[in-house]
């Protein structure tokens, strides 16, 4: 499967959550999200850069704002997560990257997951926003991957996301298989992201060509294929 360059930009959620962000970081973070092969799908930043990322890439852009939310940990209480959630979306992020409650999963709580997952995927679509549920993949058992996935399909999520990039596992061919198959049973559409460990272009073509083999190459599309990353960029706009 022959991958190009453009392409790859155009699944890319360009991404900067460093604890060292600042709003000078966040304005050359929305210049590179155009680049002369094209652009990238969307942003991904913070929620206290959701309103200077919006003022830099308005609608017309058609590049989408998105952030986080029970981030990094997963283990928010669900109030506060809807206040953040609803903050974001006021503020102008049409995308919302929630760290599913995998460290509850894990304890036997699968109820945490369903109704966090539920409640902000409700709230997002009231917005008409689209909501994508990370799973940290790189913390879980094949079965419990599975599992999260289930969930978070049945309470609404419009992607399934791999993993926050802030824990020693992220991204992998393997978690991300799993997922695939959990789409491709999925009774409503579901996209993936790639997120955690992508930073050179021979790994985001791994990820699409895995994509491809299992739901055709007319689904690698933005609206149901993505890649979180930053560095990889560099790379994509090098001669």
């Amino acid at each position: 499967m022959n991958i190009s360059k453009a392409k790859i930009l155009s699944l890319l959620d360009l991404t900067s959550l460093n604890d060292n962000d600042t709003p000078a970081v966040i304005d050359t973070l929305c210049s590179n999200a155009t680049q002369s092969i094209g652009k990238v799908a969307a942003v991904c930043v913070y929620p206290q850069f959701v309103a200077q990322s919006r003022a830099r890439l308005p609608a017309s852009s058609g590049i989408n704002v998105a952030t986080v939310v029970n981030f990094p940990t997963g283990d928010e209480p669900l109030a506060d997560v809807l206040a953040q959630t609803q903050q974001a979306l006021a503020d102008g992020a049409n995308e919302i990257d929630l760290v599913f409650p995998y460290q509850a999963l894990q304890q036997g709580d699968a109820a945490a997951g369903e109704a966090m997952c539920s409640q902000i995927a409700t709230l997002v679509h009231r917005h008409s926003g689209s909501l994508k549920v990370i799973l940290e993949t790189g913390a879980l058992s094949p079965a419990e991957i599975a599992q999260a996935a289930q969930i978070a399909i049945a309470a609404g999520a419009d992607f399934l996301k791999t993993s926050t990039g802030k824990i020693a596992h992220g991204a992998s061919l393997e978690a991300s298989a799993i997922l695939l198959e959990q789409i491709a049973q999925a009774k409503q559409p579901v996209g993936l992201k790639i997120s955690g460990g992508v930073r050179d272009i021979a790994t985001a073509q791994a990820y699409i060509a895995q994509a491809a083999a299992k739901m055709g190459e007319d689904w690698v599309q933005p609206e149901n294929f993505r890649i979180g990353a930053s560095s990889l960029l560099k790379e994509l706009i090098s001669c």
